[in-house]
């Protein structure tokens, strides 16, 4: 369940009421950001997490945005892309959005390194879960 219920759209709550559930191996989640550009034909995934929040895991969201990460060069490469890889976006505590603090990946990042990275101008970091050499937890 989501921690903050305030966040959760009618969609999200019928979501809730009328599916299945991760223990019985039905798992919903979504992605924040596609950022795609089509004229230099680059792809990337982007989930953004408020108030120092980590992915939810082991299971559910991270095991899923894995399996996307672990799929997505191969379908980018099938439709000319360049799958730049899955990147997740911290933003500290009480901070300002984009501002001082924020992480790529772990690492902190300014606004500017940010801007170039989701521009497909210079790449900040490795896809998140390029370091994992962990198999798929189903």
């Amino acid at each position: 369940m989501v921690s903050n219920e305030n966040q959760i759209t009618p969609f999200g709550f019928w979501l809730r009421q009328y599916c299945r559930d991760s223990r019985e191996g039905l798992v919903i989640s979504n992605l924040d950001y596609v950022i795609t550009d089509y004229k230099i034909k680059k792809i990337m995934l982007l989930e953004e997490k408020a108030y120092g929040k980590q992915l939810y895991g082991p299971g559910g969201q991270s095991r899923l945005f894995k399996l996307l990460d672990e799929m997505m060069p191969a379908a980018a490469e099938k439709c000319g892309y360049d799958y730049w890889g899955f990147f997740l976006l911290v933003f500290p505590p009480k901070a300002e959005m984009p501002g001082p603090g924020m992480k790529l990946n772990g690492s902190i990042v300014t606004n500017e390194q940010l801007q170039a990275h989701l521009n497909f101008d210079k790449k900040f970091c490795n896809s998140y879960f390029s370091n994992s050499e962990s198999e798929l937890p189903f």
